[in-house]
């Protein structure tokens, strides 16, 4: 279950991408659909903890994405419209590099889920 609640976001040259944005989604799939600069972008990124709200709260089956960022990432994958990868980096570093960003910790433990993932 997502719960987004009074999710606001203005950024630096004056755009409202959100306003007092209130949705929740339970089990399933679902899409986001609406016109360029409507807000979409912004949503997913600031769910996925890229960037951060100017106001608001949400949960995601019972964490609190802005209090536990790291929490979330566990559990949650995002692959933007628009994925670059880095030309001068091996596939390995950069999945070990993922990983990290993911939270894990262990050298160990990395260097056994890029092995798995590189299979």
């Amino acid at each position: 279950m997502l719960t987004i609640k009074k999710l606001s976001k203005t950024y630096t040259n004056g755009v409202k991408a959100l306003s007092d944005l209130n949705l929740e989604i339970g089990a399933g799939m679902f899409g986001l659909l609406g016109p360029n600069g409507a807000g979409k972008s912004t949503l997913m990124r600031t769910v996925a903890t890229l960037q951060q709200p100017d106001f608001g709260r949400i949960l995601f089956n019972g964490i609190d994405v802005l209090e536990k960022p790291t929490e979330l990432r566990y559990v949650l994958g995002y692959l933007p419209q628009e994925f670059g990868v880095y030309p001068n980096i091996s596939a390995e570093r950069l999945l070990d590099y993922f990983a990290t960003l993911k939270g894990i910790d262990s050298n160990k433990d990395r260097k056994i889920l890029v092995s798995r993932m590189l299979e």
